[in-house]
């Protein structure tokens, strides 16, 4: 790892840090909030009830002492900083006492980032792991998980024995603080990433029941990518439910073994995945493949079909890859089952671009009432100044639904050329339509 990707990581450990305790500043202020008003409803008052204000809780201000407790935080944070533009035999001895004593979390988050920034770059390595080390261990220590991360992005595999004490160290999952412990552990476990560090994640998993940490490890074990990594992902997906079969198959389908995507396929189809596991497939980077083959091979039922396309459909939202599942989609409209090939079509519209758009064309001339409707409706999002002359042939169509919207569109593009296609439209027996026209003609006049 070089000195970008290291700092980058552990400025995100920072961020992380900040922004939870940030989240928890919110919350508190937010209870804070909550407590200040039902002490105002407890309040007797000599107004009658009818003329009584609503409470309004006063907002407290910081005091003298609030302030320069803030002043002397910013002041050490900046302190720390400062060490890693200058890191001189002086400075590091200030840094090490902060860690040895400091217990402000945003503090000792900026030293602990700072130590193994300075440690990538050759700067007292060796005494910085040892002190990483020990801080992870030492149970009194309020950010030890965060020194677990830092040692476990310096040393890798050299790492594996502190986060074997630490895991010891984390009791039985059930706790709260069990299960932060174990979420620091996980994503040591994923910054190592090794086949070395496969028996570690599969005794964090045996751990716990939280679906985070779980999946964390889960991501851990397709980093690392061994057999045995991607043995212990197919067992827990067979063994799972839920948000936890939902991880473990999605970083299974990270795996480029061939076996192991004929797997997931055939999963798919014989229904041993889950709604959630579906869902999550569909945003993963191998949902074109999986998909494309579990509709090429014609193992699905139309019922089962719908389903799929139901679970997808969530997954579509903000995918960048969504362009090429939706290509991988492309069979259901073909399949002659009016419900698969219209709910086939609304889902692939959703996906946008050119490819989606001529998939669905061809539709807008179906003869099943429906299909044409769903056709429609798909395609209008691809609607332009360039093409929109195609939904003239909509203004007579048999649902009433698809003529209202086609003459509502044609009045957002219509133009002189179009006035004796709507001069045609102003004779419609359909009102909205007739109305619809003779403004628009109107306008041209």
């Amino acid at each position: 790892m070089n000195n970008k990707k290291l700092q980058f990581s552990l400025f995100a450990v920072l961020a992380l840090i900040l922004a939870s305790a940030l989240i928890t500043t919110i919350v508190s202020g937010y209870r804070s909030k909550n407590a200040l008003q039902a002490g105002a409803k407890g309040q007797k008052s000599s107004v009658t009830k009818k003329d009584s204000p609503p409470p309004v809780p006063s907002l407290a201000r910081p005091s003298d002492a609030d302030r320069q407790a803030e002043q002397e935080r910013n002041g050490e944070i900046a302190e720390v900083r400062a060490t890693r533009m200058n890191p001189t035999p002086a400075n590091m001895k200030r840094l090490v006492a902060l860690i040895d004593t400091n217990k402000d979390p945003a503090i000792l988050s900026e030293a602990l980032n700072t130590l193994g920034v300075l440690a990538q770059r050759g700067i007292n390595s060796e005494q910085a792991c040892k002190l990483l080390a020990q801080k992870a261990l030492d149970k009194d220590f309020p950010s030890r998980g965060e020194a677990l991360l830092v040692d476990a992005i310096l040393e890798k595999d050299k790492a594996l024995p502190v986060v074997s004490a630490f895991l010891q160290g984390a009791g039985g999952g059930q706790k709260p603080e069990d299960s932060a412990m174990l979420g620091w552990a996980s994503r040591a476990l994923g910054m190592m990433a090794t086949p070395q560090s496969v028996p570690l994640i599969e005794k964090l998993i045996s751990q716990t029941n939280d679906p985070e940490v779980r999946g964390a490890a889960f991501a851990a074990l397709a980093k690392a990518g061994s057999p045995q990594a991607f043995s212990l992902l197919k067992q827990q997906s067979q063994s799972t439910t839920g948000k936890n079969q939902a991880y473990s198959v999605a970083a299974l389908s990270e795996s480029k073994d061939p076996q192991v995507r004929q797997w997931i396929v055939d999963a798919i189809q014989n229904g041993t995945l889950g709604k959630d596991a579906v869902s999550m497939l569909a945003v993963m980077p191998s949902a074109p493949d999986i998909f494309g083959k579990v509709l090429t091979e014609g193992g699905l039922s139309p019922a089962k079909q719908l389903d799929m396309l139901q679970q997808i459909e969530p997954g579509l939202h903000g995918n960048p890859g969504r362009q090429k599942l939706a290509v991988a989609l492309a069979p259901l409209v073909y399949t002659g089952d009016p419900k698969v090939q219209g709910e086939a079509i609304k889902l692939i519209s959703q996906s946008g671009g050119k490819q989606a758009a001529d998939i669905i064309k061809p539709f807008l001339t179906s003869e099943d009432p429906e299909l044409r409707k769903d056709a429609f409706f798909s395609y209008m999002r691809f609607a332009s100044a360039d093409n929109y002359k195609y939904l003239f042939d909509f203004l007579d169509d048999q649902k009433p639904e698809t003529r209202k919207m086609a003459i509502f569109m044609i009045g957002k593009f219509y133009g002189a050329s179009d006035r004796s296609a709507l001069e045609q439209a102003a004779q419609s027996s359909d009102a909205f339509v007739r109305d619809k026209a003779n403004q628009y003609l109107s306008s041209l006049n």
